[in-house]
């Protein structure tokens, strides 16, 4: 299966070299055709990707057939039992997803599944719902435009789509309350970066 681009996969370089730091086990919650895992499985110890989608899922397989260190779950991630201390993950990885679920308990069930002194990095979506965020996505709109045409255009695989529903201030709110000490920043192609160290010493 071919690599392609767009809006999220334009992160991927990133997520794998801040994953690669750390190798052990790496969680990808909304897994979608199994790119991002591709690119993950040589730094990992062990990668898992989680998806609801039985098509993206049997694409992810298919992409994943000769990588020996990647599983595959075909469900809901916040119905996975939580791991035992010895299989939580280093790293928890999650692109374009977050809006798909409840945010508290999404944030509640990675706090839950990552290991003490691991990383959560999220690419996201907001929703635009004060001026400041309809000013920066109207700004935006050009420079996008422009990187777009330089990449050959966005290709999109078939997955789901949803609208977001929390703005990033709601998003922020939540993150700080859930996950102290989380940091938030807006990023190119109507992203932001959601990261979070989790404390090797946690409740």
């Amino acid at each position: 299966m071919v690599e392609y681009w767009n809006h999220n996969t334009a992160f991927h370089n990133e997520l794998v070299t801040d994953a690669k730091v750390r190798g052990g086990r790496v969680l990808d919650i909304g897994c979608g055709d199994g790119l991002l895992l591709q690119r993950l499985a040589p730094f990992a110890q062990q990668v898992v990707g989680i998806d609801p989608d039985p098509e993206a899922i049997a694409r992810a397989q298919t992409r994943l057939s000769a990588s020996s260190n990647v599983s595959l779950v075909n469900g809901d991630f916040l119905a996975l039992p939580v791991p035992s201390k010895e299989e939580r993950y280093s790293t928890v990885i999650c692109v374009a997803t977050l809006h798909h679920m409840e945010l508290r308990n999404s944030l509640l069930k990675i706090r839950q599944v990552l290991a003490p002194g691991g990383r959560l990095l999220i690419i996201g979506l907001a929703a635009n719902k004060s001026l400041l965020d309809f000013v920066i996505s109207g700004l935006l709109v050009v420079p996008i435009r422009i990187m777009d045409r330089i990449h050959g255009g966005v290709q999109d695989p078939n997955v789901r789509i949803a609208e977001p529903k929390e703005s990033l201030s709601e998003i922020r709110i939540v993150a700080h309350e859930m996950l102290p000490g989380a940091i938030i920043r807006r990023r190119f192609y109507y992203r932001y970066l959601f990261s979070w160290d989790k404390p090797v010493v946690d409740d």
